[in-house]
């Protein structure tokens, strides 16, 4: 069995400077947080008003006190259209200062092209959507709010599916492209391996959110949710018979990664190979 390497990781690459159009970015943010708010309301409108007020609370919690107030000056168009979170301003401004306050920018910023520290840039994803998760569990408790969650995240996948997307409907193919040299290195390290007729394995050796995450957030299966969990729809972008099967992941404290697409047209055993066979690969090349 053939194993290939892709990627190197850069041990400098989270303090690189990125340049970055934050208005652009919290439109991003945004958006989704308002698909976000809106799911929660349509399916738990008993609970909505509570949670909407603990995230108030979480999110002061959260700022410094200079930014607990600060005014956006381009907060209106922000939230233009975006009804659900126009409905929530004193919420909206608040979510909307503490991404400023991750990406290292003063409060009450002029949204123009700026550079940011790129180990920012990661956590301006990842940490209000922790957050998020972590306030809908204190509301309506564990089972279901993560229940919820899951839905939310693969409801929002498939809305934002773009139908221009590139797909293949053969493992083989997508494997031969993942493997292929590119002109400059991933910092995500990949080993890839063909393991049987419709059935590509991959063992994600590093991962750049979680690098980025580091310590600051603590609980490892939110980690999980809000990082991860999302890449079983997203796989589904290639075909509809492609799925993704995942167990060990770094979020959780593994190693590393271990991740197998199927297409079940011809590959039938959905079973994810041991830790052994992850351990044991080996790669050929660099």
């Amino acid at each position: 069995m053939k194993f290939v390497k892709t990627g190197k990781y850069r041990e400098d690459t989270l303090e690189h400077l990125v340049e970055i159009e934050p208005l652009e970015e919290l439109h991003n943010r945004l958006k989704r947080m308002n698909y976000y708010l809106g799911f929660v309301k349509e399916h738990k409108p008993d609970v909505f008003p509570e949670y909407v007020n603990n995230l108030v609370v979480k999110y002061q919690d959260l700022l410094e006190d200079k930014r607990t107030k600060a005014n956006l000056p381009d907060l209106d168009e922000l939230v233009s259209e975006n009804p659900h979170l126009k409905e929530q301003m004193g919420f909206t401004r608040l979510v909307v200062n503490y991404i400023i306050q991750i990406l290292g920018l003063p409060a009450e910023t002029k949204l123009e092209k700026v550079k940011v520290v790129n180990r920012n840039y990661f956590r301006s994803w990842s940490h209000h959507n922790y957050y998020n998760l972590q306030v809908l569990i204190e509301t309506m408790g564990k089972a279901d709010a993560i229940a919820l969650y899951k839905r939310f995240v693969t409801y929002h996948t498939l809305e934002e599916r773009d139908p221009n997307r590139e797909t293949s409907d053969n493992i083989e193919t997508i494997y031969e492209k993942a493997i292929k040299p590119k002109e400059v290195p991933s910092d995500w390290e990949i080993v890839h391996t063909m393991v049987g007729d419709g059935k590509y394995a991959f063992r994600n050796d590093t991962c750049v959110f979680l690098n980025a995450i580091g310590d600051s957030l603590s609980d490892s299966e939110l980690k999980y949710y809000v990082c991860c969990y999302g890449d079983y729809e997203k796989f589904k972008n290639y075909h509809d018979s492609i799925i993704l099967t995942m167990e060990h992941t770094i979020a959780q404290g593994d190693p590393y990664c271990s991740r197998v697409l199927h297409d079940t047209r011809v590959d039938w055993d959905l079973r994810h190979p041991p830790k052994s066979f992850w351990d044991s690969m080996n790669p050929e090349t660099e």
